[in-house]
């Protein structure tokens, strides 16, 4: 730096950045020759920032002084503030909750690193996602274009496609979307197994491949797979509702599809802590395919069969539970004496479990994982350590109806149910109080007319 020609202000923030590298302190000398400042004026200016409380010199150091202290604490405290929201509203501050010995403390996630960087100020991200056929869908797609949106500065172009449920077309995409040149692919998978090898193709060539919501295919070659999970939401939900029936009755089981992978399937974790209470049998009804009026139908179905003899009912989602409590409803079981049922999620599954005065135990399923996943993307693209796994964490929540609490819950549903906004609601987005998937605007690069990809597939 010497030779440099610069005013006053610029050296002094020279010094107060050089202080900064060497971690608040260090020699004169060594600080005046590294900044190219004559010692005299060196001195001069380290004098008047002393004066100022800005540095503290002392037998031949300078210092970072008090004023510079406050500064720094106040930063600091307004970033722990804002980590502390930020924590809550992706999920994250939720502390575990356990109902049963058996059911272990969750495990840090082992750390890995992309072997090479991308050399890009501004990259290019793609975005597979495998169906847009139910609201948490839409939620997922609308948590991933949040997260575009506020990190749209390091963003040259994100590009999102859906793949209809169909896994052949979802394997076509990634491929266009790596001829299109993306730096990076994130994947909400109609089938993992059957996308390993496309996923491992774009490894290999450099290009990290980060799973969202399913990807929890043993040895699926990928950067990273974020969700939830979905063993202890089975889990937790059934030892609820076993408790809640003090371990007596019929259970229906209502589950959207029936994951091939058991370590992702709540069904067979629920199922598993049933088969602990002898007195508790449970009917399997047909998948619903995440269908609330398919749930609908096959919940009659079920309580045409069995009747009364129903104590209580077991749903892996809030789309299920909606079309439960429904159809119980419209076979004529009165407020007040619809079976307890699990599943939350969706805002008309709340609204309707307190409409009815429907014991309710639900862990949310967070569409806030998008976020969650689209940020561990980027971090992979900068060479950064990333977690193989993450599951983002989700507030276990109860209603106050019934005559036994066998859980204290994080929130009451009555506080986490939204009256003011659409039954088509996903809770646990990670957008904040006012979001609304119906009025939902959002301008990233790559999108038009600040409408999100997902706006032509919204409906009833």
């Amino acid at each position: 730096m010497a030779g440099l020609q610069r005013n006053g202000v610029d050296a002094a923030l020279d010094i107060i950045l050089a202080l900064a590298r060497r971690g608040g302190s260090g020699p004169s000398s060594a600080l005046a020759a590294e900044l190219g400042i004559p010692r005299a004026s060196f001195h001069r200016m380290t004098r008047i920032l002393a004066q100022h409380g800005i540095v503290i010199c002392s037998r031949g150091k300078v210092g970072v002084g008090p004023v510079a202290n406050k500064l720094v604490s106040a930063f600091c405290h307004e970033m722990q503030v804002a980590d502390r929201k930020r924590d809550h509203l992706l999920g994250e501050a939720v502390r575990p909750v356990v109902t049963s010995t058996e059911i272990a403390a969750p495990k840090p996630p082992p750390l890995s690193r992309p072997a090479i960087a991308t050399r890009r100020k501004r990259f290019r991200i793609g975005f597979s996602n495998g169906a847009m056929d139910n609201p948490w869908q839409v939620a997922l797609v609308h948590s991933v274009e949040f997260a575009a949106s506020r990190l749209s500065d390091i963003l040259e172009c994100v590009t999102v496609v859906h793949a209809d449920g169909d896994a052949e077309k979802q394997t076509e995409d990634i491929l266009s979307l790596e001829k299109s040149g993306v730096d990076g692919l994130l994947v909400s998978a109609v089938s993992p197994r059957k996308l390993a090898p496309v996923s491992a193709h774009l490894m290999r060539h450099g290009v990290p491949v980060v799973f969202v919501e399913r990807g929890g295919t043993p040895n699926l070659p990928c950067a990273s797979f974020v969700t939830s999970d979905n063993v202890t939401i089975g889990k937790l939900t059934a030892e609820w509702l076993a408790r809640t029936l003090e371990g007596n009755g019929l259970v229906m089981m209502l589950f959207g599809h029936a994951d091939p992978e058991l370590t992702q399937s709540r069904q067979a974790a629920a199922a598993q802590v049933f088969a602990r209470y002898p007195n508790i049998r449970t009917v399997v009804a047909s998948s619903t395919d995440f269908n609330r009026h398919r749930a609908y139908g096959t919940a009659m179905e079920v309580i045409e069969h069995h009747g009364e003899r129903i104590a209580g009912v077991w749903c892996d989602s809030g789309l299920n539970s909606a079309g439960s409590i429904q159809a119980f409803l419209d076979a004529g079981y009165k407020p007040g004496h619809v079976p307890p049922h699990t599943g939350g999620d969706l805002n008309l599954s709340y609204k309707l479990a307190l409409g009815a005065g429907v014991p309710l135990g639900s862990i949310d399923y967070p569409p806030v994982m998008g976020i969650r996943a689209f940020e561990i993307l980027l971090c992979a693209l900068r060479g950064s350590w990333i977690p193989k796994y993450l599951d983002v964490a989700s507030p276990f929540i109860t209603t106050r109806t019934g005559g036994t609490r066998p859980t204290k819950p994080h929130l009451w549903a009555e506080e986490r149910v939204r009256w003011d906004m659409p039954d088509e609601l996903i809770m646990g987005a990670g957008l904040g109080a006012a979001y609304n998937p119906a009025a939902f605007k959002v301008n990233y690069p790559g999108n038009h007319h600040n409408r999100s990809s997902a706006e032509p597939r919204l409906g009833p």
